[in-house]
């Protein structure tokens, strides 16, 4: 971790300012997956969306977001994560919060672990009039060791890309502090539904990877893309599609 720090720090310094880095905002997060049995999904949703009503909506309260998992072996049951930008509030306890969860909502679901995870800012992307999206896509990864220089650069360096190519939607990247195995990132992609993906994944991202060599050198963005794909452990890298659910959601 200190070694993951200190080239941080050092290769910001040396990379070009943009505006989101003059005033970053601290996002903390814990997630765990709830894993629901088809026959109670009716049930489960609307517990859930009474109670995020009662003790997740108002100025104070814990703020959670849910989404419906598409994708994958956990496919058609759900993520849901605390959100701060205090990381003291994991401290305290929702008492009444989680007692009335319990009461109604305890036996519907099974709770499988639970994940720490800390927003990079260096290398988050929001566009300047950015729009909530339904949908996620989300690349897990898992790098080796020896690999952090070369995957952070990648990183960065395409935030910087769709900074300066004007890219329309939103790029979560997000670290997981406590509960992974190894060197885990996610990378969130925010579209509109699988219509916004498919028109960002066009002509967007083909304007992101030119601005990209552009800026790094020819085929740099394909050359880059390479060195962290050899940096990653075995099945490093890992797609799922979530889908935000308002109603369940602060």
């Amino acid at each position: 971790m200190k070694k993951y720090i200190l080239f941080i720090i050092a290769l910001f310094t040396a990379a070009p300012l943009i505006a989101q880095d003059t005033v970053p905002q601290e996002w903390s997060f814990r997630s765990r997956v709830l894993q629901v049995d088809q026959a109670n999904v009716a049930a489960f949703e609307k517990a859930v969306a009474k109670k995020t009503k009662m003790y997740n909506s108002k100025e104070g309260q814990p703020r959670w977001i849910t989404f419906r998992i598409l994708s994958g072996p956990q496919a058609n049951n759900y993520l849901r994560m605390q959100m701060t930008t205090d990381i003291s509030d994991f401290d305290n306890e929702d008492v009444k919060g989680n007692a009335y969860w319990q009461k109604t909502v305890g036996s519907l679901h099974t709770s499988l672990g639970n994940r720490f995870w800390s927003r990079n800012n260096w290398s988050s992307y929001v566009p300047d009039d950015s729009k909530p999206m339904t949908l996620r896509r989300v690349m897990y990864y898992n790098y080796k060791d020896s690999g952090e220089q070369d995957f952070w650069r990648f990183r960065r360096r395409v935030k910087i890309a769709m900074t300066e190519s004007g890219y329309g939607s939103r790029m979560s990247v997000l670290v997981c502090t406590s509960g992974c195995e190894g060197n885990v990132v996610q990378v969130r992609f925010h579209h509109d539904g699988f219509t916004g993906q498919s028109s960002d994944y066009g002509e967007p991202l083909q304007n992101m990877i030119a601005k990209y060599n552009e800026l790094y050198g020819e085929d740099a963005y394909e050359q880059d893309s390479n060195s962290v794909d050899a940096t990653l452990e075995d099945n490093g890298r890992i797609i799922r599609h979530h889908e935000i659910i308002p109603e369940l959601s602060s």
